[in-house]
Order: C-alpha cells, then structure tokens, then sequence
C-alpha cells in the first residue's frame, strides 16, 4: 500500500481510524512525492522538531518509491485519460496514481478524487 500524505500526516497523529487499516497491512510505502509533500508541511509546524524525528524514524521503516522512467508511461496514460474526461487531479496525486498503478498497490488516502483513476483502488479511512 502507498501511503498518500495525508495517511502519513494521519499515522503521525496516531488516528484509530487508520491505525485499523493498517494493522492488516505489512508492506508500506510512500512515494518520493509524498515524502516530499509531508516534509514541507512539518517545516511550518508547531511540533517541527518531534515530527521531524518521527518522520526520519518513519522513513526506515518503510520502502520509497522513486519516480524513474518507469512510471513515466503510466503518467501520461492516467493524465490523458483523467484530461479526457474532464476531471484532472492534483500532480502531486497523478505521481502518486501513477507509481500505484506501476507497482499494482492500492492507495491508502482521504482523497476521494483517486477513485476516478482506473486501475487505483483507494483505501479510505
């Protein structure tokens, strides 16, 4: 499962809701993206410094995907399509459906707009 940023910022607050889905699970991922995305936002936090070492903790504990040229075609198939139909969603979200799709994972997200990607199953919580 690939962990969008908002799961992540979730796991870091411990939510129950979450910690369910997960418990099940034994093969997390984050995406260079949502790693990304997440440190920014800890940047301007109150608790910088404790989600910064949570954060670092959290990184060894699970695998990154990287963008290469793998993903490459599965960005432009999932860009067009989504542009075909009239419902884009945010970059960030199209690596991430993208990297989902390459690797056959399920994205674990509040973001309902990931239901519109064909052959992306969210996990909502």
């Amino acid at each position: 499962m690939i962990l969008d940023t908002n799961a992540i910022s979730a796991l870091s607050a411990q939510e129950e809701g979450l910690l369910r889905v997960l418990e099940r699970e034994n093969d997390l991922c984050v995406t260079v993206v949502n790693a990304a995305e997440y440190f920014y936002g800890l940047q301007n936090s109150k608790q910088k410094n404790v989600l910064a070492r949570w954060f670092s903790e959290f990184l060894e504990s699970v695998r990154i995907l990287d963008l290469d040229r793998d993903v490459f075609p599965y960005y432009h198939v999932i860009r067009t399509e989504l542009k075909r139909a009239g419902t884009p969603i945010p970059t960030n979200d199209l690596w991430t459906a993208s990297l989902a799709r390459l690797h056959g994972m399920k994205v674990v997200s509040r973001d309902r707009h990931f239901d519109r990607v064909q052959g992306v199953e969210r996990i909502g919580w």
